[in-house]
């Protein structure tokens, strides 16, 4: 019995020490600290897949509307996904394609930026005296994987958001999830940025880089626990009793012996 029993709290004993302590747990632990902090937003670019809906006005509604790209609509799709099928498509150029005034390079520009730009093409090439331009991207979207309730592709409308809202979306880290240690991967001017995110304190919530933005990538990963139990173990609860289980039917087997 003792040498059945052995190998069995020995490894009890191992996989106990990649147990999640409360240090570890919990979220923002010097949030007191970060009272009155002034806030900062990073103003997105536009960046090759995006999808743009470009308003452009005018006081005199029919001298704007051949600028316009006219959306049908149907019941049966949602205006904003019919908008999707029919927005300008970015090109990996960094192009787009508009009525009359041809090709747009945009890539790169904040949508304000692209707003001037094509405001100043309307004026200069003697199109409109005075036009209203208003740019957004349609499509954007985050993937998030890893240790979350909900990992997946998550859409959302505003130009960024935060890196809390978006753990929210996904339904929140689990109990495997290494907090000390989130990854967020990001596209910016033709080269890959990886960020690491300690969510146990506060230290990154000022930082611009650090709000979501259109095509992030978050990664979560899981403790050691999990890892070493080949993702079958998730917390010290179910080791527990996974090793409770097996001892009552070694004692079983034991006493029928």
């Amino acid at each position: 019995m003792k040498k059945i029993l052995l190998p069995i709290i020995l490894l009890l004993l191992l996989l106990l020490q990649s147990c999640t302590t409360k240090k570890n747990m919990l979220y923002l632990q010097d949030l007191d600290n970060y009272s009155n902090t002034a806030l900062n937003y990073a103003t997105t670019k536009i960046q090759p897949n995006d999808i743009l809906k470009i308003d452009i006005s005018d006081l005199n509604p029919i001298v704007a509307a051949p600028f316009n790209l006219s959306v049908a609509s149907t019941s049966s799709q949602s205006s904003v996904e019919m908008m999707k099928l029919s927005g300008y498509l970015v090109t990996p150029q960094g192009n787009i394609t508009m009525p009359i005034l041809n090709e747009v390079k945009v890539g790169g520009l904040t949508p304000s930026n692209a707003e001037i730009k094509i405001k100043e093409r309307l004026i200069n090439e003697g199109y409109l005296v005075n036009p209203t331009v208003m740019v957004r991207v349609l499509n954007n979207k985050f993937t998030i994987l890893g240790e979350v309730n909900s990992p997946g592709v998550i859409p959302f409308t505003e130009e960024s958001i935060s890196l809390l809202d978006a753990l929210g979306m996904a339904g929140d880290l689990t109990y495997s999830a290494i907090r000390k240690d989130v990854k967020l991967i990001r596209e910016l001017d033709g080269k890959r940025i990886v960020y690491h995110v300690d969510l146990t304190t506060t230290s990154w919530m000022s930082n611009p880089d650090f709000r979501i933005r259109q095509n992030d990538v978050i990664v979560v990963t899981p403790n050691k626990l999990k890892v070493n139990s080949g993702g079958l173990i998730k917390d010290p609860i179910q080791l527990l009793g996974i090793t409770a289980s097996f001892l009552a039917i070694i004692l079983v087997i034991q006493n029928n012996n």
